[in-house]
Parts: structure tokens; sequence; C-alpha cells
């Protein structure tokens, strides 16, 4: 968008014009243009792109459908400001930089009500994780949100939980959000430590497990759109009697997700609901991608997830339900990878005691797992799975070495990786 404008004086609008050039920093690829005069009683909106008004300067922006230039506009109408722009916008998944964000709302309330941060105990609190209202910033962006707290066992260990916000489709229109309307956050956790569970709770596990997404998508499996950032939040809970404090404002890094329901909409599917997933045991999954997904979750190390071969069902793992011809597929989508040891560091044993003492927990670990599998699944599927991940091995290693995270982050990447091709090595 060029300029912003609202039909009243001439002055109001050169000043108005003026102030608008604080959105041009997104400005979007085309060159959208605006300028107004006045002409029997009504405003003339001469417009490039498309034409977007809204009551106040803050918004909700919406885009005036079928408007021709030059647009009459009534003085008296209660749209008073006028800009142009592209719809859609550049989605905030376009880029890979980092997007600087301020996120505004009242979240410690919201934390305590989720419990945050609190152990389980012998009797759970009851978590309630409703939404609420916030605003989000950006260059050339104000954007109410609204908010929600979400994580199931992240909550007894975090104290800043996970979080997800939607953006209403009033309010989305002409903004980075226009094709991204539900988004997750992957936040830091904590200022410190490791959990009771075993999560890293700094935020430099969340670039980490950023990679693993990414190592997801090089693989070639359903993985829903990323973006790094750093989120300045500002809480606006009321101070009150209570000891937990208020009114604090905080910036660390995070990850922006794209929500899955986004995704199967787009394949012209859906999610299937949490309370679907412990039923599905001996899924009619393909065989293929299971045993694929599973070499993949060893070479992350990642145990905090099942497939469906047991009593447990499906848990810590999306499923969506896609159109196959006259019916439909399931498909597994892996996702959540903060307590595996590929952001953490730190590598949970399932492997006997007596399974080769003499290697490292990761070598030992990582061998067993693919044992495990080898002698789960039919050899062609295990040597179908091999040959996929060993063609992509050279992708993998470069994408790692220049990924944006820590630097003891990127050394464990790394680690994983060459322990995980030296085990597939024993196993042709």
């Amino acid at each position: 968008m060029r300029s912003l404008l609202k039909p009243l004086s001439r002055d109001l609008v050169a000043a108005v014009a003026a102030w608008g050039l604080v959105f041009q920093a997104n400005a979007i690829d085309e060159r959208p243009s605006i300028s107004i005069a006045h002409e029997n009683q009504k405003a003339k909106v001469t417009f490039a792109g498309t034409l977007l008004a809204a009551e106040t300067l803050a918004g909700p922006w919406s885009a005036i459908t079928n408007a021709d230039p030059p647009y009459a506009a009534e003085l008296t109408s209660p749209l008073q400001f006028y800009r142009a722009g592209i719809y859609p916008t550049n989605s905030i998944f376009s880029s890979t930089s980092v997007v600087v964000l301020n996120l505004t709302g009242p979240f410690q309330a919201y934390f305590d009500l989720a419990f945050a941060g609190l152990p389980d105990g012998m009797i759970p609190p009851v978590r309630e994780k409703p939404y609420f209202d916030g605003t989000l910033r950006m260059p050339g962006f104000v954007v109410p949100v609204t908010i929600r707290v979400r994580g199931n066992s992240s909550l007894q260990e975090c104290p800043f939980p996970k979080l997800k916000f939607k953006v209403s489709p009033a309010n989305r229109v002409g903004t980075p959000f226009a094709d991204a309307r539900e988004i997750k956050i992957i936040t830091h956790c904590a200022e410190g430590g490791q959990g009771t569970i075993g999560r890293l709770r700094e935020q430099a596990a969340i670039f980490r497990e950023g990679v693993a997404y990414e190592v997801s998508e090089l693989m070639g499996f359903l993985t829903p759109r990323l973006r790094r950032a750093l989120i300045e939040y500002h809480d606006t809970t009321p101070p009150t009697n209570a000891a937990t404090s208020v009114g604090w404002e905080i910036t660390r890094q995070a990850v922006l997700l794209e929500d899955l329901e986004l995704v199967a909409a787009r394949l012209g599917g859906r999610v299937l609901l949490e309370s679907e997933l412990p039923w599905l045991v001996a899924a009619d999954f393909d065989a293929q991608l299971v045993a694929d997904l599973q070499l993949f979750n060893a070479l992350l190390g990642n145990w905090d997830y099942s497939l469906g071969w047991d009593s447990r069902g499906v848990w810590n793992m999306d499923v969506l339900e896609l159109p196959d011809g006259t019916g439909k597929r399931l498909m597994p989508v892996p996702g959540d990878f903060d307590l595996s040891s590929w952001v953490t560091g730190v590598v949970r044993r399932s492997s006997p005691w007596d399974y080769h003492p003499e290697l490292g927990d990761l070598e030992r670990e990582t061998r067993y797992q693919l044992e495990k599998l080898q002698q789960r699944v039919e050899p062609p599927l295990f040597a179908s799975a091999r040959q996929r991940f060993v063609m992509k091995r050279e992708a993998l290693e470069a994408h790692v070495g220049r990924a944006r995270l820590d630097e003891e982050g990127r050394v464990n990447a790394q680690h994983h990786l060459s322990v995980f091709f030296a085990a597939l090595d024993l196993f042709p």
C-alpha cells in the first residue's frame, strides 16, 4: 500500500497520508497507489490495487469488493480511512528472515488459568485454555487477534506456555495473515534448566525445533510452514492482590507454525480431533510412510509419540483425513519435537541395560530403535525407507550446517546425523 487517506478536509487528507507512510515497511510486490479529491459532496478515491477501508486508523480493514476507480465515497460514511494494497498480501510465511513482532494481551491471567508450569501432582488441576483478545504489531500493521494457551504435558513444566492466535476474516484482509488465519507459537517455555519431563526450558530450544521441522520438509513429509520470530510480549493483566506478577514485558525467540487445519483445508481434508486419535489402533496408514516416519523420529531421538501400533493408539502426532478417489485416507503428520534429544541434547534411553554397553547413549539408542524397526516391518519397506534417507544425507547435512540456531544446538544436530547414518550402515 502507498498511502492512507480520510475523506475530509484537504489538510487532514495530507496529514493522514503522511501518517500512512509508516505502513509502507511491508509494501507488497507491486506498487499500489491512492489519491483523493472532493467532487459533488463526495470523496473521489482513485487507486491502483485493492481498495481497503476502515472506520479507524487501527482497523479492522476490509476490502471494498467490486470497487472500480474512481470510487465515490459519501463524506458522511462511517468508513473514514482508505488505503490501497494488494490482496492477498505477502504471507507471513513468504520469507525466511526473523520477523519482529509485538504481542499485547492479558497473558498472565490466562497462564494462571491454565496452571502453566505447575505439575499435575496427585490431583491434576483443571487447565482452562480459552481464547482472549490481544493485539499483534509488526512493521506496517496493527492487527487485532485472539490468543489462547495450548499444550498438554508441556503445561506441567512451562510457566511460559505454547500459544496460538487467530486473525478474523475482517482483520486479516490486506495483511500478511491473509492466508494464515491460525498460527501456533512455539515459545521458550522458561528461563533455563531442564524440565521434570525433559524439556529444555530456554529459548535456544526454539530454533532447534524449527530446524527439525525443516528437516521434515527436506525429507518430503507433509510439513506446516514456519517462520522464525523475535516476539516482544507485553502483559496487560490488571494488578490484583495475587502473588503472581503482572504487567511484565519480555522479548524472546519464537517459531511461528502454520496450523495444520489450514494445511488440511488446502488439500480438501480435515485434521482429526484429539478425541479421535486414541481409537486409531492399528490404523490403516500407508505402511511405507509409517516406516519412513519411524526412521525420521529415530534420527531426531524423538520418543514422545505413538503411531497406533499398540494399545495407546495415536498420540502426539496429528492425523489428516484426505480425499482419495471415491474414499478417504489417513495421513500421519510428524510434529511437536520439543522432547526429542535433537532439541534437548539429552538422550532418553529405552534400550536394555546390557544392549551394547560399549556405545555412547545416542549411538546405543539410535541403533536399538533401528533394530526394532527392521524386525517389525517387511524388508522391502525398511530398505526403501533407508534409501530415502541415504539419498537426502548431503542435503540434510548442508542444511544443518547453515541453519539459524545456537552453536551447541548445531553440534548436537550434526552429531545426530552422523550417528544415525552410521547406524543405517549396519542395516543394509
